[in-house]
Formats: C-alpha cells, sequence, structure tokens
C-alpha cells in the first residue's frame, strides 16, 4: 500500500515488513514480532492477554467451564488489540509455535520493563 508522507508531501510505502523464513534464528524471529508490536495499547492487550491464555490451557482440561471462556476472552483481546491499534494481522499467522514462544518471551520483557520502572514500551522506545 502507498500512503502520502503529510510532512513531505511525498508518497512512501507501507506494507507489512515479511516474516522471517522457518530457518532463521530466534533472535531475527523477535525482532519481526517487536516490529508487530509497537504501541502502547497492543502492549497493554498482550500484558493481559498473554497471561490469560497461558492460564487458561490448564483450566480448559481441569475446569473447561472456566478455563474456555478465559482462553476466548483472551485471544479475542489480543487480536482486538491488532485490529484497533496495530492495525496488522498477529504474528502467529506466520508460524503458530514459534510466535507462542516470542509473544511469552515478549510478555517477559514487557513485565521486566514495568518492574524496573520503565514503563509499558511501544511508540518510539528504542530497542522495543
Amino acid at each position: 500500500m502507498t500512503i502520502i508522507d503529510s510532512e513531505v508531501g511525498t508518497a512512501r510505502d507501507q506494507r507489512a515488513p515479511e516474516a522471517p523464513p522457518t530457518s532463521a534464528p530466534f533472535a531475527e524471529k523477535m525482532a519481526f514480532y517487536r516490529s508487530q508490536h509497537t504501541t502502547r495499547g497492543i502492549r497493554a492487550t498482550h500484558l493481559v492477554g498473554i497471561p490469560g491464555v497461558a492460564f487458561a490451557l490448564p483450566l480448559l482440561a481441569a475446569r473447561p467451564k472456566v478455563g474456555l471462556p478465559m482462553f476466548v476472552a483472551s485471544w479475542a483481546l489480543q487480536v482486538a488489540g491488532h485490529s484497533l491499534f496495530e492495525k496488522n494481522k498477529p504474528a502467529l499467522t506466520s508460524g503458530f509455535l514459534t510466535y507462542q514462544f516470542c509473544g511469552l518471551a515478549f510478555w517477559c520483557e514487557e513485565v521486566v520493563d514495568l518492574l524496573s520502572g520503565r514503563g509499558l514500551g511501544g511508540e518510539g522506545r528504542p530497542g522495543h
């Protein structure tokens, strides 16, 4: 997609970056994952949604009446975040298992940033 850059009045390419190949190192996949999660809004939805999915998984077997709604709500929150804040598809569409691990690593990075007083990342934070 081409959009017009309002500051200089020129067209620029607005294509989403391509996911690295399956043979790429995990660091490249994490860089791609981070590139798909740049706003504070998406980071907030994932900060809640990722542990929601993780906690729901064992509940799906042990207490399905609790686990299933939690699982669905947690995923819905994350998908809504992509739709509302990033305007992109979840990275899981590029590799389900790989990007599950990226999501967990990303969540850990966000929690460390919060606990260390750096706040929620996104929107121009270098390295995030």
